[in-house]
């Protein structure tokens, strides 16, 4: 590691430039390329025209959400010393005030309509204690990012206050209780059952508090000495989704017919990694019950889509575009993953299993742009067809997702966008309020932090 201001060396790279080892190590390392003309016309032959209709199958409303995170030094001198700062965005949008936005006169964009729309974004904001902070005095930092989460969590971030919490959210997708089988602090085992009545409670061998929030295991994550940005990273993925999750249940419980008429967009694929994956399953249940509610009374499901703009699938979509017929898509089933984007040696039963709620396939649209999207998984959990392989087998079935492909590709052709590669407009919205610029934005949080811990 160098010095604080000390350069590298102009010459550093010419080890390994000249180390036939290195050379050897690289011819003997496969990896994703540009097919041959004759593996891109078979490729090609694997996809299917996409499904469109007239009039299109277009939701009354869109929520598209996104989220970024800052690890903020609390000084130029404890640079490993760090508060982290969490942003989720999200930006409703209607439809009809969406297709007034053009003046049909003169076809242009009223700038006005369009502020409207930015003036439906709603951002949340967390902090959280990062690295080497213990919060509230808490005996360890673990502890202490235990109690912030809690505490965050159980905020009415509602704008009317009428809400629910994160942590009401979270026992509401377990059946309304929480149960762990040891302490989160000393380990110790036991038995902790939570409740909305009763989300925390003391561990008699430690007298430290367990909360409900414990459930997604973020503190695992944390170390009392380490870099943290990690966990920050795991933390603001379930969030993300738990605020889907919140969505859904809010307006399921007021007016649960009103969900045939949203669609809800995510920046990313619709997964949950890392210590908190188990919540996935949690979100493909409630959505599934949702979808056969709104079934039952001949409404159209609700849609939510997940939309990647990076990762091993969309460099491979990128390798392939060019070749395939516009207005085409595909399943990526766990074969052709493995053949085309993984290259596991011993690849799992279904791919995916404890961390996806939702199937991936691949949209090339009119306009030649290529889309890797997700829709949930037709299923209220992955034991159907026999879990592993037949599991595997049943979710690449494309009829029993009904509409909801359709619905997916209609809502990407009325969004897609010139202003970035493969963007859509929700989804753009949302990262516009939820980023956080390194600078100016950065640098504000980075001052506020130091005036704040400095006192």
């Amino acid at each position: 590691m160098p010095y604080p201001n000390e350069t590298a060396g102009k010459s550093g790279h010419a080890d390994f430039v000249r180390n036939p080892d290195v050379a050897r190590f690289l011819d003997n390392c496969s990896y994703l390329r540009e097919p041959s003309p004759q593996e891109a016309k078979d490729l090609a032959a694997r996809f299917s025209p996409a499904p469109v209709s007239d009039p299109p199958l277009l939701p009354l409303h869109v929520v598209a959400s996104d989220a970024s995170k800052s690890d903020t030094p609390i000084s130029e001198r404890l640079p490993s010393t760090q508060v982290g700062f969490l942003k989720v965005s999200h930006v409703l949008v209607d439809m009809q005030k969406y297709a007034n936005l053009v003046n049909p006169i003169d076809l242009f964009v009223d700038p006005f309509k369009a502020a409207e729309i930015h003036r439906e974004a709603s951002p949340i904001t967390f902090t959280m204690p990062g690295s080497n902070i213990r919060y509230r005095g808490a005996r360890s930092v673990k502890d202490g990012f235990r109690q912030a989460l809690f505490d965050q969590f159980s905020a009415d971030r509602s704008n009317s206050g009428s809400g629910f919490s994160l942590t009401e959210v979270l026992l509401k997708l377990n059946g309304g209780c929480i149960n762990l089988t040891s302490c989160p602090s000393c380990k110790h085992a036991g038995t902790f059952t939570f409740t909305a009545s009763a989300p925390a409670q003391p561990c008699a061998a430690c007298q430290q508090t367990a909360y409900a929030t414990d459930f997604l295991r973020l503190h695992e994550g944390i170390s009392d000495f380490g870099d943290n940005a990690s966990a920050m990273t795991r933390m603001m993925n379930a969030v993300e989704h738990l605020m889907l999750g919140a969505f859904i249940l809010e307006v399921w419980e007021r007016a649960p017919a009103k969900l045939s008429e949203l669609a809800f967009v995510l920046d990313g694929p619709l997964a949950i990694f890392g210590e908190p994956a188990k919540l996935s399953a949690r979100l493909q249940e409630l959505i599934h019950r949702v979808n056969t509610k709104l079934d039952d009374l001949h409404l159209r499901p609700m849609l939510v889509v997940g939309l990647q703009k990076t990762g091993g699938l969309m460099d491979h979509a990128r390798l392939i575009e060019r070749h395939l017929p516009r207005n085409s898509y595909r399943v990526v089933d766990d074969d052709y993953r493995q053949a085309y984007v993984t290259g596991a040696d011993n690849p799992a039963d279904n791919f995916g299993n404890e961390t996806y709620y939702g199937q991936d396939f691949l949209f090339r649209t009119e306009s030649g742009r290529i889309f890797n999207f997700a829709v949930p998984y037709p299923f209220s959990d992955k034991t159907f067809g026999g879990s592993g392989k037949g599991f595997a087998a049943a979710k690449v079935e494309i009829h029993r997702y009904g509409p909801l492909i359709q619905q997916a590709c209609d809502l990407i052709r009325h969004f897609e966008m010139d202003l970035y590669d493969n963007a859509v407009v929700p989804i753009a919205l949302a990262h516009r309020h939820a980023s956080i610029s390194l600078s100016p934005g950065g640098k504000v949080l980075d001052l506020m932090v130091r005036a704040r811990l400095s006192k």
